[in-house]
């Protein structure tokens, strides 16, 4: 399952396997129907502007190699419809030269294509990850989760919100500097990518916080995975050893309450921790809305 892609709100990026190659197929049969067409019709229609349309939608969903190949196809089939039909010109060389012109018309329209594309995925990657640790920030995780307990709401998967703070990582910042407590939290966002699932959606929140969305999953595996979470950061922190993580794992086994309420309660239950000696997970099960109102 994949909950978030570099651009959600494009067409999918430059696709893979045989669905690039249906892409690229579908482009390079409209190119040859518009130069079937201007044959059939002697060349007495000017369908050359209209092959732009499949050379640019080949261009966003295929890239840059891709539009190119199209635009040369586009190009060279105009050149053999105009030769092949029985448009005089007043030198024989004329075919050609339109057929460059054209070209060049085409790929610069599939170098702006690409390009404009490139800036889009760059401002959709500020706007949703945090860029310190590449991780998604606090709002694209609320949204997530929001489409994660609409879905648990219309399957009845159970799902877990675990939330991570570092102990001590202000004291890190006083003694050793702000690159020093950058580094740590780099690590610790590496350090839990290394030990859950492809579906697993982490998020910075912002400061020291994490947090994570484990869906379709039992009591004892998100138990599991939070201690997994606990120990792979704090072996990867073990070089600074004031600073460890503080884990509370919240799963539910039916999403009756909100995304927030759960995020929540995941908090609650890390700070409990905190107040108990720092250091360790504390988890919940099962989860329900009379217990999130008391």
């Amino acid at each position: 399952m994949r909950w978030l892609n570099s651009s959600d709100f494009l067409v999918d990026s430059f696709f893979p396997g045989w669905h690039r190659w249906a892409a690229f197929s579908i482009g390079v049969g409209a190119v040859l129907l518009l130069g079937a067409l201007r044959t059939e019709t002697d060349a007495e229609f000017a369908f050359a502007s209209l092959a732009l349309l499949p050379v640019l939608a080949i261009a966003w969903v295929g890239g840059k190699r891709d539009g190119l190949l199209l635009a040369l196809l586009a190009a060279v089939m105009w050149a053999v419809s105009d030769i092949t039909s029985e448009r005089q010109f007043s030198s024989t060389w004329i075919p050609w030269v339109n057929a460059i012109t054209r070209l060049l018309t085409y790929s610069l329209v599939v170098l702006l294509a690409v390009q404009v594309r490139q800036q889009l995925e760059r401002l959709h990657e500020l706007a949703t990850r945090d860029g310190l640790t590449g991780l998604i920030n606090r709002s694209t995780f609320l949204r997530i989760g929001g489409r994660a307990v609409e879905r648990s709401k219309r399957y009845g998967h159970s799902l877990a919100v675990v939330f991570l703070d570092l102990d001590n990582f202000k004291q890190l910042n006083d003694s050793q500097g702000h690159d020093a407590g950058d580094e740590a939290l780099r690590m610790t966002a590496e350090a839990m990518r290394g030990v859950l699932r492809a579906n697993d959606q982490i998020a910075r929140l912002g400061g020291d916080e994490f947090a994570v969305l484990l869906p379709e999953i039992d009591h004892d595996a998100a138990i599991e995975a939070g201690n997994k979470i606990l120990s792979a950061v704090n072996d990867a922190l073990r070089a600074n050893s004031s600073v460890q993580a503080s884990i509370g794992v919240a799963w539910f086994d039916e999403a009756d309450c909100t995304f927030s309420e759960m995020l929540k309660v995941a908090d609650h239950l890390m700070y409990e921790v905190k107040r108990s000696g720092k250091g360790n997970l504390r988890s919940l099960r099962p989860v329900h809305r009379v217990e999130l109102q008391r």
